[in-house]
């Protein structure tokens, strides 16, 4: 029991720095980011064994430095967690940084000096009492007793393997101190050379609407325009559309006030080429050429106030559109599938947009919707569907041989679904709600939808299925010509901002003639790579 005992403490003892390097990140808030980084700092035992077994200098340098970068890089990653709630590659932390310049990052040492010289001298003096403990009392028998127990020996050889898939995986290798910080520097560059093109981009936007721009109804003095860009979802799970679950009750009531569009098409199944194309004059076939026109340009030359209140955490999305609006509000502070960020964070800014006195308004709210991953997307109020409600959906699913996983994706993707229903019905009722104006719009557009066990064994964006490109459009205004759900006609969302700036009563000079969603003779003229799902590029 002795021997034992004192195995797991000499493990534990060896084991100490990478449960620092990776517990601090943790512990901070980056749960994968810090497993990650304690198994790739763990080839610093190795430099502790050849210490040990060989009993010099070089190899007790080495292992101090080793240590005090893995410490000082978990710390300063942790920082921003600690005093941000953010990961490190946050919009407004990159925008930072990116924007500061020598002279203001001199001034925040000196102001910081001496918190920034204590925290160093505390990480240097951690490190040295740690590795003069491990110096004088590691030895080469300690190792030995530890290899010669089959039970340690076990945990040793797992260790490696983990450790070794680590450096293997490329996710998990670019989060090591060196990988990591000389990509970051890439980003922050890639950001500035982004900001500076950008720039370029919205002169040519400005001109562009200030030569091409006609104010059909300029009667209009006070006008409200409340653009929904919502991500991820497909009609093919809204009730409304015919879904077996009864995933939009709330949009359901409000029928009567409402047109739903059910055969919608994004020209692209992932979120950048997608929201190019619907707010700008792009093409789906050439998404990555900017286009001299948007819609935000047009709205902005009518005098209109821009709002872009986000919560998505996207740099290159915050840098086109969002720094081109009046008002930019992020409320996401990590991005992708690692948010946790409720949408329902978006109401509070909202709700000041609407009050602002500005007589013209376009505010638009771009949301994280159902975006993978699907279970952080609401909160627990809306979980109501799960592999217990044994419905038409899961005996579909099961009689269509789906993986029991994807299955559990589709309930929790169906639960986001009921909670976007709830938040969209509550951002149309506080603009109905606004009385004091001569016009009011609603439009929600989802920037593409996902497939989730429709029509594969596969949860996610698909470029590959119907699922990945068919989404709703949900439009209100004032005086709306009809109402209802419309599941037969299909329209294009690349015609988005054609049909926003025909409801403002904008129009392009130049623009040749078109039909509209809501006419009664609309025509409906696809990308050229229709079916997007059946013609890959």
């Amino acid at each position: 029991m002795k021997v034992t005992l004192k195995n797991f403490n000499i493990l534990l003892f060896i084991l100490l720095p990478a449960l620092i390097t990776g517990g601090l990140l943790i512990f901070s808030g980056n749960l994968s980011d810090g497993l990650r980084l304690g198994f790739l700092s763990l080839p610093g035992a190795i430099f502790l064994y050849l210490a040990a077994i060989q009993n010099k200098k070089s190899w007790y340098i080495l292992s101090i430095i080793w240590w005090l970068i893995f410490w000082f890089d978990s710390l300063l990653r942790s920082s921003t967690w600690i005093l941000f709630s953010s990961d490190n590659e946050a919009y407004f932390i990159i925008e930072a940084i990116a924007n500061t310049s020598y002279t203001e990052t001199w001034e925040f040492f000196q102001l910081h000096a001496i918190s920034i010289i204590a925290v160093l001298v505390g990480l240097v003096s951690l490190t040295i009492v740690y590795h003069y403990i491990a110096f004088k009392y590691l030895k080469t028998e300690n190792f030995k007793q530890l290899w010669h127990s089959h039970f340690y020996r076990a945990w040793i050889i797992f260790l490696v393997l983990l450790t070794l898939t680590c450096y293997l995986m490329k996710p998990s290798r670019n989060v090591h101190p060196i990988v990591f910080w000389s990509n970051y520097q890439e980003k922050i560059e890639n950001f500035r050379d982004r900001i500076t093109k950008h720039k370029d981009v919205h002169h040519q936007w400005d001109r562009s609407a200030k030569q091409n721009l006609i104010v059909s109804d300029p009667t209009r003095q006070k006008q409200t325009h409340v653009l929904v860009l919502s991500e991820s979802i497909t009609s093919l799970d809204l009730g409304l559309c015919g879904y077996t679950r009864d995933t939009t009750p709330e949009l359901s009531k409000r029928i009567n006030q409402i047109k739903v569009f059910c055969n919608a098409f994004s020209p692209s199944p992932s979120t950048i080429n997608a929201l190019r194309v619907l707010l700008t004059e792009s093409p789906a076939s050439e998404h990555d050429r900017y286009s001299p026109e948007s819609i935000l340009a047009y709205a902005k030359a009518a005098g209109y106030k821009i709002y872009w209140l986000s919560n998505q955490d996207d740099i290159y999305l915050s840098s086109l559109f969002g720094s081109y609006a009046d008002k930019a509000v992020y409320k996401n502070t990590r991005s992708g599938r690692s948010s946790s960020s409720l949408d329902e964070n978006l109401i509070p800014a909202y709700v000041q947009a609407l009050a602002d006195p500005e007589p013209k308004k376009l505010i638009i709210l771009h949301m994280i919707g159902t975006h993978p991953n699907y279970k952080e997307r609401y909160p627990a109020a809306f979980n109501n569907f799960s592999a217990d409600s044994n419905d038409a959906v899961e005996m579909l699913l099961k009689k269509n041989d789906i993986d029991p996983w994807i299955r559990s994706m589709r309930n929790h993707y169906d639960n986001a679904i009921l909670y976007q229903d709830s938040l969209l019905a509550q951002i149309l009722d506080k603009l109905i709600a606004e009385k004091n104006q001569d016009f009011r719009s609603f439009t929600v557009v989802s920037d593409h939808g996902n497939e989730v066990g429709h029509e594969m064994d596969y949860a996610g964006h698909s470029p590959n299925t119907k699922a990945g490109y068919q989404v709703p459009v949900i439009m209100w205004y004032d005086h709306m010509p009809s109402t209802g759900v419309d599941r037969t006609q299909t329209i294009n969302t690349a015609e988005l901002d054609n049909n926003l700036m025909q409801i403002m009563g904008l129009k392009d000079k130049y623009a040749p003639p078109q039909s509209y969603w809501l006419d009664q003779n609309y025509h409906f003229s696809p990308e050229i790579n229709w079916p997007y799902w059946e013609k890959k590029h």
